[in-house]
């Protein structure tokens, strides 16, 4: 099943995305300059698909459009940080560190970018510190990794690490996320076995010391065994207290209904073992599905759960309302759904931002995308921007 699927992630892989932007100047009260915030989204429209960078300065009010605003754009952009978009440019093989203003996408550096065979289907990143990017692949069964500096945007280092190849011909890897915990890097994947058709066995996790890469020590756990693939296109990890949190996702379209544990596992602070003693079981598995792992501070999280009952086909994930929002307690171990409509899920989203304190969630509940604010603080929902003419939101990002 999941092999037959493949092919499905690679051509929606080669969806790029893009950003436009609608802006208010709001007064303030005080004699100081208020702070102006900016907001991208990566948005796609129309038919066959364009993507667009729009920008915006207000989540909580107003229309968002691509008609005559925002910037289309062929470069697949995978993160934002301190103003800057960071994309692929798959046609010249090259790292992009761009700017936009929802007239023109600025380039400010364009490096080559050869060292590692980064692909969307089979990529992910982790951001060390603000001046560090990773980037990881698997490519034939091996990780490589390929360090950028972003200021310079020249990489400072890559390679591949020292994971073993699996032991039986024919199984394969599927590297899933990373994430920092001071200079310990960790990378969760899985192993698909040929002999029982291509399913994944159970959940490992890799830790090593960093910049080095090196005292690599690999743990498994079978307590569950689909750890949250697609880096490029959701949040999956966070850290909490010195612990690296993952969650695990076995996706109907992408292995069917196994019924294999959706939840949230982790590795303590400093160890280099998933921790036997928790695991956090979020859903039914035969009923329900989880995507994404958005950190909300203070020991909570956003996860999206699907209902599973509503999708027979992949094309339901972005067809059919069947998504709903909780509020997630990993600490506790609780959740409370979100007063969002059920919504669609999207194709490949990064559509949660959690700014301020506050998460904003871009969905579409069967009237259009708009994006809902949710205060944690008093568990409120607020409906807020209008993307209006979007197919789909595949980012949002806070740009300053």
């Amino acid at each position: 099943m999941f092999l037959k699927n493949k092919t499905l992630i690679i051509a929606f892989a080669a969806v790029l995305f893009g950003f436009t932007a609608c802006k208010k100047d709001k007064s303030d009260p005080t004699d100081e300059a208020p702070t102006e915030k900016t907001y991208g989204f990566l948005v796609t429209t129309g038919t066959p698909a364009t993507t667009y960078v729009v920008q915006t300065g207000s989540l909580t009010e107003g229309t968002l459009t691509t008609v005559n605003n925002g910037v289309a754009t062929t470069l697949s952009v995978f993160t934002s940080r301190d103003g800057y978009y960071y994309a692929i440019d798959y046609n010249s093989t090259s790292l992009v560190k761009f700017t936009s203003n929802n007239k023109t996408n600025t380039i400010v550096k364009e490096t080559p970018f050869t060292q590692i065979q980064m692909a969307g289907w089979s990529g992910f990143f982790a951001w060390k510190d603000s001046k560090t990017l990773v980037m990881l692949n698997l490519n034939n069964n091996r990780f490589e990794y390929a360090e950028l500096n972003v200021e310079s945007m020249s990489i400072t280092r890559s390679g591949e690490i020292n994971i073993p190849a699996p032991a039986v011909t024919g199984d394969s890897y599927w590297g899933c996320n990373a994430v920092f915990v001071g200079s310990k890097l960790y990378i969760t994947y899985m192993k698909l076995v040929k002999a029982n058709n291509d399913l994944p066995d159970k959940a490992y996790v890799a830790s090593m010391d960093y910049p080095n890469v090196t005292n690599v020590t690999i743990d498994s756990d079978d307590r569950f065994n689909y750890p949250s693939p697609y880096g490029l296109y959701t949040q999956s990890n966070l850290v909490y207290n010195g612990s690296a949190y993952f969650i695990t996702s076995p996706t109907f379209w992408a292995v069917g209904n196994i019924g294999s544990p959706n939840g949230i596992y982790r590795v303590l602070n400093g160890s280099s073992q998933i921790d036997d003693s928790y695991f956090y079981e979020l859903t039914d598995p035969n009923k329900e599905e989880t995507i994404g792992l958005y950190d909300l501070g203070n020991g909570k999280a956003i996860v999206k759960i699907l209902d599973k009952t509503l999708i027979t086909s992949y094309d339901d994930y972005s067809a059919v309302n069947a998504a709903s929002y909780y509020a997630v307690d990993f600490i506790n171990k609780s959740k409370t759904r979100i007063n969002i409509p059920v919504s669609r899920n999207g194709a490949y989203q990064w559509n949660v931002l959690v700014d301020d304190g506050k998460a904003y969630i871009a969905t579409n509940a069967g009237d259009g995308y708009y994006v809902y604010e949710y205060n944690p603080a008093t568990s409120t929902v607020t409906k807020g921007l209008k993307l209006e003419g979007v197919d789909n939101v595949a980012r949002i990002y806070r740009i300053k």
